[in-house]
C-alpha cells in the first residue's frame, strides 16, 4: 500500500496494488470519495478530494484504513 498526498490538488490517493494496473472503472461512493477498480472489479485505489477540509493530518491515514473495513461496495 502506498499513500500519496497532492497539496496543490488537496487530494489523497491510497494505492492498494503494489504494481500499477489500469483503472477500468471509478465509483464515487460519497461526495469526493472515489474508488478505482480494475476490469475484474478489484479495488486498486481510493481517492479522497478536499482532504484539508475533511481531516486533520493525522486523521487522513486512519480514514483510508478504516473506511475500507467498514464499507462494502457493490458494483
Amino acid at each position: 500500500m502506498k499513500i500519496e498526498y497532492d497539496r496543490e490538488a488537496d487530494a489523497l490517493y491510497v494505492h492498494l496494488s503494489e504494481k500499477p494496473k489500469k483503472v477500468a472503472k471509478s465509483r464515487e461512493i460519497e461526495n469526493g470519495i472515489i474508488l478505482d477498480l480494475d476490469g475484474k472489479k478489484q479495488l486498486l485505489g481510493i481517492e479522497v478530494l478536499d482532504v484539508s477540509r475533511r481531516f486533520k493530518e493525522a486523521d487522513a491515514f486512519q480514514f483510508a484504513v478504516t473506511h475500507l473495513a467498514k464499507e462494502r461496495v457493490s458494483i
